[in-house]
């Protein structure tokens, strides 16, 4: 009879060791190539978010409308960033048929019968509501310095007799986005408090949302 075959203790472990060794060895090298695709895929959808969030920055709106009326100053500051060129800016609050298309409250419609953008130009918008009522407002350019600035006086047609008031529209560039401001100055804090009152801030909202549209759409025709 053939004796078993004896195979020492250390034999044994050394062996063992050595497919220890062969499975981590495959384990490792199965883990390192899916590590690479994995951090490769990570590293691209990460570029691929920051790539698109830029994109959303660039073409989104910033409603950002902030307006103070300070207690002791006849006066309403406003101010709101676009994002947009400042020279994009200036064209749609400049530019008779951008300003048809954004002045006013929803549902409004503008004629504009003059908007002669000069230093002692006047300007005129007729704006007709869903009601059939007719709101006509004037006014006349006091200084002109393009892109930067406009002042003007605001006042509406057989309306406010002896009411003056007086705004000024400065643009700052910065990039591709502009910081505007405007300082609506009042005879009086009563004439400034019954302006606030009325609901201005509705009609502003809605005039620069539909800025935002135009600068996008002038913004896709640039390019």
């Amino acid at each position: 009879m053939e004796r078993p075959k004896v195979i020492a203790l250390s034999e044994i472990v050394r062996q063992r060791h050595g497919e220890a060794l062969r499975r981590t060895r495959l384990q490792s090298e199965t883990a390192h190539w899916f590590v690479i695709y994995w951090r490769f895929w990570e590293e691209s959808l990460d570029r691929l978010a920051d790539y698109l969030k830029e994109l959303k920055e660039r073409e989104m709106p910033i409603d950002n409308l902030k307006i103070e009326a300070p207690a002791d100053e006849p006066i309403v500051v406003a101010t709101r960033d676009f994002a947009a060129p400042r020279r994009l800016v200036w064209k749609v609050m400049t530019e008779p048929e951008h300003v048809a298309r954004w002045w006013g409250t929803e549902g409004q419609k503008n004629v504009i019968t003059s908007f002669d953008v000069r230093p002692g130009g006047k300007w005129r918008v007729e704006s007709h509501d869903p009601s059939g009522n007719v709101y006509i407002f004037i006014g006349e350019y006091r200084e002109v310095n393009e892109p930067e600035k406009f002042v003007w006086t605001f006042g509406m047609e057989n309306m406010f007799f002896g009411k003056t008031l007086v705004e000024t529209h400065t643009f700052e560039a910065d990039g591709d986005i502009t910081h505007y401001k405007s300082v609506s100055n009042y005879d009086s804090i009563e004439d400034r408090d019954g302006m606030v009152a009325s609901g201005m801030e509705i009609g502003m909202r809605h005039g620069f949302r539909v800025m935002d549209e135009l600068l996008i759409e002038l913004a896709q025709k640039a390019d």
